[in-house]
């Protein structure tokens, strides 16, 4: 599913921003790794670092940040989906479903183009997408 198979041995691994809500944090860690996940926290200084380089893909190196670039805040949390086979997806959507875990509106399945946007670039497409969904659906229910 992602840049060629050879990828698929590796552990399906979320990386999540959680805006500051630790305790949240601390459950989906906890229920995801029992899912056999793992969980990587991204701490806003890593917003100007691709989601390559967090997700630590092959050939994603740091970038180097300058210091006056200043990253766009990031105004809620984020869930990154990294390594996802099909069967692991439906698994963890069925579990937020069921609130067997936290649900996280903002999330992405790391994909070859996304790889290469820095963290705050995908949250900023996610928000752009939640909020044409929204727009949508309320369109359709007048």
């Amino acid at each position: 599913m992602y840049l060629g198979g050879h990828h698929m041995n590796r552990k399906p691994t979320i990386l999540y921003y959680d805006h500051g809500q630790e305790e949240k944090r601390k459950l989906l860690e906890k229920g995801v790794s029992r899912m056999g996940f793992s969980l990587i926290p991204v701490l806003p200084i890593q917003f100007p670092q691709t989601v390559g380089y967090l997700a630590k893909v092959k050939g994603f190196p740091t970038r180097k940040v300058s210091p006056l670039e200043i990253p766009p805040a990031i105004s809620q949390e984020v869930m990154v989906l990294c390594y996802f086979s099909e069967k692991n997806l439906d698994m963890l959507l069925t579990a937020m479903k069921n609130e067997v875990l936290p649900q996280v509106a903002l999330k992405a399945i790391l994909t070859p183009q996304n790889s290469f946007w820095t963290f705050s670039q995908l949250f900023l497409e996610l928000m752009e997408e939640h909020q044409k969904f929204h727009a949508e659906e309320s369109n359709s229910e007048r």
